[in-house]
């Protein structure tokens, strides 16, 4: 038999074309949210391996946390400082363990995974420059501030038996570097995030949430600024890069999706830790 040579018509064609994009509009959505899922899954679980590593760090420093850095007073450098993030990477053994593979925003070409050996034969020198830009922030402020007292910068890590509610305290949360003129992250995450008050009233008299009235905290800012949309400080350097939700992980352990609103809540956010606690079985910030 002869075959045919009928090829398709024009408007057989934009039949089809027409079916290939409604399936694409359709099924395009499905494969995107199914993507961001396992991301946040990925990065929930990065959390929890962190969370271990903590636990190990534990058990070998006296029931204590990590410091936020070794230094508190500076300089920071590589050759004189280390990161909580280094003092933890003995117990990860992997430095990807505190990224999220949800963070996607451009990053310093100055930045290196490997620095420059300052310390020859000191493996924990590795690192310093990207490990300020992690995507797990650490709750520093509450469970190792830097205090001013005597004259100088002291650390002061929080002992385990310390923390009042360890299955419910915020340990780390999803953070962000800088923003740029759009507000779109850049330079990747932040090692330290802030939370967004620090004051309570109790009986009438306002209280330091921190433990050190009057005592003076090292801290890039004072509190969130609500009112700057465009501001890395936003959410005090925490960010949502699960689709307007971020992970945060918890002393005792354990991870867990939330909301924007659901991080600030049981507070009256405003800048400069203006707003008080009002809930503090909501404030899960707060240690003590």
């Amino acid at each position: 038999m002869r075959k045919s040579d009928r090829a398709f018509t024009l408007p057989e064609l934009a039949v089809v074309i027409a079916i290939i994009a409604i399936l694409g509009a359709i099924l395009l959505p499905i494969f995107r949210a199914a993507k961001m899922a396992a991301q946040r899954t990925v990065c929930a679980s990065n959390i929890r391996n962190t969370q271990a590593a903590v636990m190990m760090y534990l058990s070998d420093y006296d029931e204590h946390f990590m410091l936020v850095n070794q230094s508190p007073a500076g300089p920071y450098t590589p050759d004189k400082d280390r990161t909580w993030v280094q003092i933890l990477l003995p117990y990860t053994h992997s430095f990807n363990t505190f990224f999220c593979p949800s963070d996607h925003a451009s990053r310093d070409e100055k930045e290196s995974w490997v620095d420059a050996d300052a310390v020859p034969g000191d493996a924990d020198a590795r690192y310093y420059n990207a490990s300020l830009h992690v995507d797990q922030g650490y709750n520093y402020l509450y469970f190792a501030p830097v205090v001013w007292q005597s004259g100088t910068w002291v650390s002061v890590p929080r002992g385990f038996s310390e923390i009042a509610e360890p299955a419910t305290a915020l340990l780390f949360v999803d953070s962000v570097h800088s923003r740029n003129g759009q507000g779109n992250p850049e330079d990747g995450g932040s090692y330290i995030v802030i939370p967004p008050c620090r004051y309570a009233m109790r009986s009438g008299q306002r209280i330091d949430t921190f433990g050190f009235a009057g005592a003076g905290v090292l801290t890039p800012r004072k509190g969130w600024s609500p009112q700057d949309p465009l501001s890395k400080f936003r959410y005090g350097l925490a960010w949502p890069w699960h689709d307007k939700r971020m992970n945060i992980g918890r002393a005792m352990g354990g991870s867990k999706s939330v909301a924007i609103t659901q991080l600030s809540e049981g507070c009256d956010v405003r800048p400069e830790w203006a707003g008080f606690i009002n809930d503090a079985s909501k404030y899960t910030w707060d240690v003590n």
